[in-house]
């Protein structure tokens, strides 16, 4: 498949699935935004891998601006899709992929939770939320499945991530010096400390639990989901776990830019939404540091990580959360929209 070429370092040696299983037992949700060739090759190389008890959904992210690119590339694929209307329509069949439009873009969360609950809905046990810059490189679905089924305990699984410049890691671990995140590898750390949780590049779990925690939280918008997410589950006296047996291939920031000052906005805002909500012990603290942050960066001549904390800090005083009024090209300045408040 030449999408794959997009990915460097891409390993292909993957076996085929078989696919003797035919009752749909796993949902997969692949949210795509603005990267159609990229979310292509995902749900190629999953059609290989995945049987006839899994299903796929695409499901396009502010559709009302990127309908007919995503159309267009599809329709000029080999791939073999239905479109759904999520309300009225039922699980696609097997072999193909679902098609859904989220007229708006509703971030990370809001995309992944309709197809949460268009599966739960139907009846699927499991779903898979996975990053459509994503390639499958071993295991399957039913590797998931079966660790699940023998450790009811462990309420969200992930699995081994692979990216360029990190070999191995399956989610993070919050640092409560500053609460920045550094990658998880080591298993046991999911049992030494509730601080690490699950990405939300491969993250398995039941649907009734999704449900159950009230899906994954959107009112981040962008990043800090899946700390929330997988710190609501441990809520539920559920652990969290890791499949070794399955392993994606990850091209990391793809849809925001590497270190963009969209990405750095958004972690810097969500941070402290996020150690209000869960760690506000830590807050005042956290808050004096600040001012140590801005005469370093100010020195520095980082003047724009100073406007970037600013804007961060005025969103948080005013409760605002969900997608940002600003608008953070990828040239790196922010610009204000027409409808946006200083």
């Amino acid at each position: 498949m030449k999408p794959i070429g997009i990915y460097p370092g891409y390993p292909g040696n993957m076996n085929t699935a078989s696919t003797q299983e035919i009752t749909p037992k796993v949902g997969i949700c692949i949210l795509n935004y603005h990267e159609p060739d990229v979310t292509l090759a995902c749900v190629q190389r999953l059609l290989e891998v995945e049987g006839p008890e899994a299903r796929i959904l695409w499901l396009e992210n502010d559709a009302d601006k990127t309908l007919d690119r995503a159309l267009a590339v599809l329709n000029a694929s080999s791939l073999p899709w239905v479109r759904i209307d999520p309300e009225v329509d039922p699980l696609p069949p097997a072999g193909k992929v679902g098609f859904i439009s989220i007229a708006e873009n509703l971030g990370y969360a809001g995309g992944n939770n309709v197809g949460l609950e268009f599966f739960h809905r139907h009846g699927v046990e499991f779903a898979w939320v996975m990053n459509n810059d994503t390639l499958m490189a071993e295991g399957s679905s039913r590797d998931l499945v079966r660790a699940a089924e023998k450790d009811p305990g462990i309420g969200l699984w992930g699995t081994r991530i692979r990216a360029d410049h990190i070999k191995m890691y399956y989610g993070g671990i919050l640092q409560l010096r500053d609460f920045s995140i550094k990658y998880a590898i080591d298993p046991a750390d999911l049992d030494r400390t509730r601080l690490t949780y699950i990405s939300g590049c491969s993250m398995f779990l039941r649907t009734s639990l999704a449900k159950e925690v009230g899906w994954i939280p959107d009112d981040y918008f962008l990043y800090y989901e899946d700390p929330a997410f997988s710190l609501e589950i441990r809520k539920k006296g559920l652990r969290l776990g890791l499949c070794p047996e399955v392993e994606v291939f990850h091209l990391e920031s793809l849809s925001t830019g590497n270190r963009s000052d969209m990405m750095e906005f958004y972690n810097r805002r969500n941070r402290w939404f996020f150690i209000h909500r869960y760690f506000p012990e830590y807050l005042a603290n956290q808050m004096l540091k600040r001012w140590y942050h801005y005469q370093k960066w100010f020195f520095r001549g980082k003047f724009q990580r100073i406007r970037i904390e600013h804007l961060a800090m005025r969103d948080f005083a005013n409760g605002r959360l969900g997608p940002t009024h600003r608008d953070f090209s990828r040239s790196g300045k922010p610009r204000k929209t027409l409808d946006s408040k200083a």
